[in-house]
């Protein structure tokens, strides 16, 4: 499996507790990632919730659901949750937030991802480099957007 992978930061002025309350909780996600349809996770964001995420992926597949489950959480510090079983394409997203002062938190936002998802989503593949490019991009735009509804 070639997986994609990337990574960004931001800092917002706001206090550790607010933001990281905002960023585990993946319902927030269709506000600052532009891909999302719909998410519906089955309890507060602890260890071992499963979370159903609704993505609009391309024309050819406007609605691709898949199952996250939380394999790690560590309350004001770090949340990440991975493709919970083989019958989806990989992915995982980690959520880590620093204090930097009482009123600003750093924001580390990581993904990867299954390369083929992109074939499944286009009905074609794209060079890899292509698909860094474009998801280093996206990253930044929604860090920059999350930054400004915080």
């Amino acid at each position: 499996m070639k997986t994609i992978k990337a990574k960004n930061t931001v800092i917002v002025n706001k206090n550790i507790d607010s933001v990281f309350e905002f960023i585990s909780n993946l319902e927030n996600d269709s506000l600052w990632r532009k891909e999302i349809n719909e998410t519906k996770v089955s309890g507060k964001p602890a260890l071992n919730v499963i979370v159903i995420e609704d993505s609009f992926l391309s024309k050819r597949t406007p609605s691709n659901i898949i199952e996250l489950k939380c394999i790690d959480f560590q309350l004001n510090k770090l949340i990440v949750y991975e493709t919970a079983n083989e019958k989806y394409f990989y992915l995982k997203s980690t959520r880590e937030v620093e204090s930097i002062t009482d009123n600003s938190t750093k924001i580390t936002y990581s993904i990867e991802f299954d390369k083929a998802i992109v074939k499944h989503g286009l009905g074609f593949n794209l060079p890899t480099f292509l698909i860094q490019f474009v998801t280093n991009t996206d990253m930044k735009k929604y860090l920059s957007k999350l930054k400004t509804i915080i």
